[in-house]
């Protein structure tokens, strides 16, 4: 009986070590790896912990900030959450740690998050020589390389964020197709980070496509973005909106790409994630991408020739990588059902077996890929084929 009861206190002991100990997690941007608010809260309590034992740890306070900023984004319906925890962790790492790492790039976001950001000093020039390899802050870099129109510095994080081997094959192979199928000097609007990060990995960190720019639609509203791009678009500066009223907003976007499009004469086209309602009369789907155009054109006839001759297409079947993106990769490959529906009745309406039955297994593997995926309804899709 003594013996069962040391075993128990040992094994309480044990347990409540164990409690004491528990190392928080690094965090990683939602699109990769996504949780709830309730695990973030409890992230952002033992990072703030972790600062208090060791205030010279710069992971320990950036991943403090960004546990807390996601908790907030999860708890909220709206982009309105409450600023104040984000700010009151800034004003203590200026304070405690004014000339480190973690200040310079907890100071980036709150440029861009928070409302009051007035006197809040550019400094991600200095956090990227300091620490060039932090790798959960690849997407902060680029950023940054995309507002300050960096093209060598864009090169030198996209070819170490490649080299990780941690991207996405999956994202890569969806960009890779997207890019392929556009004209030399093409222009492609994508419009989050899971499309634009993609395709600027293919265009500086593979090197491919040297001719094709990548315009972030959602990143346009930077006035040091914007004025980036319409220096190289050779467009006049419009300026921002002076409206956030949605239809204004909608006209401001629809003259800034007329304006790209005319001026600059190259190609135009919008990502399947991409595509707006105010161009919905001169878009055509070439596949994953749709084309500006003020003239008709057979545009079937170049998505066939994409699915057919151009895209990659065995990586939706099999991969010898890890998928590291998980859901958000499986997601994205659905557009391929509704950008191929089109083809998909051609090659039926024509008697085209073979390539029907190619185009049609590809769409149900696809979206079987997707089943068990939390907010994706696969009956949707699987009515969309066979409607």
């Amino acid at each position: 009986m003594k013996k069962t009861i040391l075993a128990l206190l040992v094994f309480c002991m044990a347990g409540v070590a164990s409690a004491q100990t528990e190392k928080p997690e690094r965090i990683v941007t939602f699109v990769k790896e996504m949780h709830n608010a309730a695990w973030y809260a409890h992230q952002a309590d033992l990072w703030e912990k972790e600062v208090n034992r060791n205030p010279g740890n710069d992971d320990a306070w950036y991943f403090w900030f960004t546990a807390t900023r996601y908790r907030q984004m999860f708890e909220s319906e709206t982009n309105d959450w409450d600023e104040a925890p984000l700010v009151a962790i800034k004003s203590r790492v200026q304070k405690e740690r004014p000339n480190s790492f973690a200040r310079y790039v907890i100071d980036d976001d709150c440029r861009r998050l928070i409302h009051d950001n007035e006197g809040i000093e550019d400094h991600m020039n200095e956090a990227i020589r300091m620490r060039p390899d932090f790798e959960e802050l690849y997407s902060k870099y680029v950023v940054h390389c995309m507002t300050t129109g960096n093209d060598r510095l864009m090169e030198d994080i996209m070819k170490r964020w490649y080299n990780t081997g941690h991207y996405s094959y999956v994202l890569l192979s969806y960009a890779y197709n997207c890019l392929a199928g556009m004209e030399d000097n093409g222009i492609l609007v994508t419009n989050g980070d899971t499309d634009t990060f993609s395709a600027l990995m293919i265009r500086y960190g593979k090197g491919l496509f040297t001719g094709k720019t990548v315009i972030c639609r959602g990143l346009l509203y930077d006035p040091d973005y914007l004025e980036d791009i319409c220096h190289r678009m050779g467009v006049e500066n419009p300026g921002l909106p002076q409206s956030n009223e949605s239809d204004d907003l909608q006209k401001w976007e629809e003259d800034l790409f007329f304006s790209i499009a005319h001026t600059s004469g190259r190609p135009l086209y919008f990502c399947a994630t991409s595509t707006p309602n105010y161009f919905r009369n001169q878009l055509y789907s070439e596949g994953l991408v749709n084309r500006y155009s003020t003239k008709r054109y057979d545009n079937l006839a170049v998505k066939r020739r994409n699915f057919e001759e151009v895209y990659f297409k065995d990586y939706l079947y099999e991969t010898f990588v890890p998928e590291t993106y998980e859901a958000s990769a499986f997601r994205l490959n659905l557009n391929y059902i509704p950008c191929f529906k089109s083809l998909l009745n051609f090659y039926k309406s024509e008697g085209l077996k073979q390539e029907y039955d190619e185009l049609h297994g590809l769409m149900t593997h696809i979206v079987k890929e997707c089943e068990g995926i939390e907010g994706i309804d696969p009956k949707i899709y699987y009515d969309e084929i066979e409607r």
